[in-house]
């Protein structure tokens, strides 16, 4: 249902609010023939719970809405973001703990009803101060003639702290591998499937060697895995010029000059596949929790160590072997970035050597829990989360996103001192040790599954407010709409009317029409509540400017360069992203928590599914599923009667407006309308995947950032023509049964939206 129809039964409601509220007050105040009849106190109470039940404060407080713009302040963003980025953060840090405590201080400060830190005990990993991981190159005599760096030189006073963490990946394990002598390293470019299957084509051998691979495209964990799968002892990983230098890496064409990465730039990050702790996969991290042994918790077995592009070059510079493909050539200048793995006639006697001393421990991480209960429906929820550790001073992620929320949680304070209360309960999340692999939210969203499955309208994350201007607001398609009719009333952050102005003319260099709306993909908050349990969820993230740069992300993404600095005078200067973000932030709050009808877009669902669907034949997939499984129609057909379902509940929502004049169908209609996206929730799990639960949208297995539709019929055709006649056989009984179950969910979300007594 779009707004425009939400705006013909919001009239009606307040028509029918009249009636009943008129009839009350004649019936009370009619004179009798002895005295005048006065309205008792507790039917005076009665009429105006009632005008409180049905008054749409989204429709009637438009004034509200503009004071929530201007009340958003870009200076106490300012100040924000340079309270929590003046010293690193890492997960279950002192640090972290200080800013865990700030965090529910300025929550209560700001009127919040309640504010509380909620512990978890978490297997985290770290490298060793006092002993770092080093890559080094020997010479025939097993002299070290080269080691990589550890940390970022410094090249802005003031930026380097003793309290920075070194350079590693999290939960790859600590490890000492060398080459033999004229042996390096194969060059894998990013590390995905695809380059990999080059490599063999070409004949190059990975496994037993030692791998690099730039960063870009897909997650880090994914290409530790694929090379642990073919059979590599060790990978590398660095950031290339191509992706983090496009104007060149002379010193003024790099931070702090501009926001291009230096040459000792290295991105930390987790390299688990998982969510959530790794040692109590599907249930909370609390004292008492069973916890599975480390080597049966799916973490990487080989290591994994990241350097700067500056000690990359070093190390690509001597390596002999085939020349690579023509897009596999980074932007070292005058490297021929060979495959490998032999080295050059020079350095023929030559061997390289990777040591890392990474440890694995059990922390208490905690998040900070917020909440303003609503005024009719304090068990309904509309959460906002954002993430708290960061991998160093994270002036983007994920402080661009604290620094909102906690302006946001003012603004609404300062709207509670007038009298305003929400008509659903908000929450607000900061969340621990999302970095390491989304734990702080996925252990809280475990803990509370069932009531947050019975009682979430919508969540909403902010992950990293702003890394560049662009706005990116990848969701649930039921929030589609209503997103996109907030963005039209926020101002724009560069030189555009309206944010949503901006978005349009973004997309129009690209020859679209209308902005661009996707489905999530994996790494943030978002995760547990989306892919878990199906609660609605959208992604609030100004980002680079791909019709300037197309990357991947911003360049000093989880480097020691990621400072306030770099925020203030490149990525955000006046803090307008960020305060825009802010105001989206509020203005979805405001739509979805004092809205009377949830204006979620239901007709957007199965436009979704059915383009997904379209894709497989475009691609030849449709195809092998019908030779797979003659029945695969019948999915089709199903898409097909769910999407005439919801159009015919949306425009039985619009026509029948007359009555629905009760309180208790209005709260029947939402709480049906809640659900359907819950329906598409596999209680056992995608195929292999029983922490990833959404059958319709969730990461490819193979790419954990990317956003797939179907991902579960991706998954399984994955190498299937590779696998022997049994296997085969196999595999094929799973794709059929999963497409059965994926046609029984979509007659389930028809049903659904078929009530028994009403519509």
């Amino acid at each position: 249902m779009n707004v425009n129809q939400k705006g013909v039964v919001m009239s009606a409601l307040a028509a029918a609010v009249g009636l009943l509220v008129g009839g009350l007050i004649g019936h009370f105040g009619t004179p009798t023939s002895s005295s005048p009849m006065v309205i008792p106190e507790e039917d005076h109470q009665k009429i105006m719970l009632v005008d409180k039940i049905m008054t749409d404060k989204w429709r009637t407080q438009d004034d509200q809405k503009q004071q929530m713009i201007n009340l958003v302040n870009a200076n106490n963003i300012k100040e924000n973001l340079r309270e929590l980025t003046s010293k690193p953060h890492l997960a279950a840090t002192d640090r972290d703990d200080e800013l865990a405590l700030m965090i529910q201080k300025r929550f209560m400060e700001a009127g919040f009803d309640t504010s509380d830190m909620v512990p978890y005990d978490v297997l985290l990993s770290r490298p060793d101060d006092n002993n770092p991981n080093l890559i080094t190159l020997h010479d025939q005599d097993d002299k070290v003639v080269f080691t990589s760096k550890f940390k970022e030189v410094e090249v802005r006073e003031g930026d380097d702290s003793p309290d920075f963490v070194h350079a590693f990946t999290g939960y790859s394990p600590a490890g000492d591998v060398k080459t033999a002598p004229g042996i390096g390293v194969v060059y894998v470019n990013y590390g995905r499937v695809e380059d990999f299957d080059k490599l063999k084509e070409l004949g190059i051998e990975v496994a037993g060697r030692i791998v690099m691979a730039r960063y870009g495209k897909i997650f880090r964990g994914n290409k530790l895995l694929h090379a642990e799968q073919r059979g590599a002892k060790a990978i590398i990983l660095y950031s290339d010029p191509r992706d983090v230098a496009l104007e060149g890496v002379e010193p003024k064409e790099i931070y702090p000059n501009t926001f291009w990465l230096p040459g000792s730039g290295m991105q930390r990050g987790t390299t688990f596949m998982g969510d959530g702790d790794p040692l109590t996969p599907g249930w909370p991290s609390t004292e008492h929790a069973y916890r599975v042994n480390e080597e049966d918790a799916g973490l990487p077995n080989i290591p994994c160590q990241p350097i700067g592009y500056d000690d990359a070059r070093v190390i690509l510079e001597k390596m002999g072997g085939q020349a690579p493909p023509e897009d596999w050539v980074g932007g070292l200048k005058s490297l021929p970035y060979n495959l490998g793995p032999e080295m050059t006639q020079e350095f023929k006697d030559h061997s390289i050597r990777l040591q890392s001393h990474n440890s694995r421990k059990i922390h208490r991480s905690y998040n900070v829990v917020g909440t303003i209960k609503g005024e009719v429906e304090p068990d309904r929820y509309v959460l906002i989360g954002n993430h708290r550790d960061a991998w160093g001073y994270g002036a983007a992620d994920p402080s661009s996103g604290t620094a909102q929320m906690l302006e946001t949680a003012r603004v609404l304070g300062e709207l509670m001192k007038g009298g305003w209360r929400p008509r659903r309960t908000l929450i607000f999340c900061s969340w621990g040790a999302e970095e390491y692999g989304i734990i702080g939210s996925t252990e809280w969203v475990e803990e509370h599954v069932e009531k947050l499955s019975e009682r979430s309208v919508l969540y909403i994350n902010t992950d990293t407010c702003a890394s560049g201007p662009i706005l990116n607001v990848p969701a649930s398609p039921l929030i589609w709409d209503a997103i996109q009719e907030v963005s039209k009333l926020i101002p724009g952050v560069r030189d555009g009317p309206t944010v949503y102005d901006e978005m349009v003319a973004y997309h129009k260099l690209q020859n679209k029409s209308s902005p661009e709306m996707k489905t999530l993909g994996g790494g943030s908050d978002y995760a547990p509540f989306s892919f878990y349990c199906g609660i609605p969820s959208l992604d609030i993230w100004f980002r680079t400017d791909k019709n300037k740069y197309d990357i991947s992300t911003y360049p000093a993404y989880h480097t020691g360069f990621e400072t306030f600095y770099m925020m203030e005078n490149h990525i955000d200067p006046g803090f307008r992203i960020i305060q825009g973000c802010s105001r989206v932030a509020l203005l979805t709050l405001k739509y979805f928590s004092d809205s009377v009808i949830i204006p979620y877009s239901l007709e957007r669902l199965p436009e979704a599914a059915k383009k997904a669907l379209d894709s497989f034949k475009g691609n030849g997939v449709r195809d092998k599923l019908v030779n797979i499984y003659d029945k695969y129609s019948l999915l089709e057909e199903s898409v097909d009667n769910f999407s005439v379902a919801t159009s015919t509940f949306a425009k039985n929502l619009m026509h029948k407006e007359s009555s629905i004049n009760d309180p208790i169908m209005i709260r029947a209609i939402n709480d049906q309308m809640m659900k359907l996206e819950q329906v598409f929730v596999l209680s056992a799990g995608l195929p292999g995947r029983p922490q990833t639960r959404h059958a319709l949208f969730a990461p490819s297995q193979f790419d954990s950032y990317e956003a797939s539709g179907f991902p579960g019929i991706s998954d399984l055709l994955y190498e299937r023509e590779n696998l022997d006649v049994n296997e085969k056989k196999k595999k094929e009984k799973e794709i059929m049964r999963h497409i059965s179950d994926l046609t029984i969910l979509f007659q389930r979300a028809t049903s659904l939206l078929k009530d028994f007594h009403f519509f």
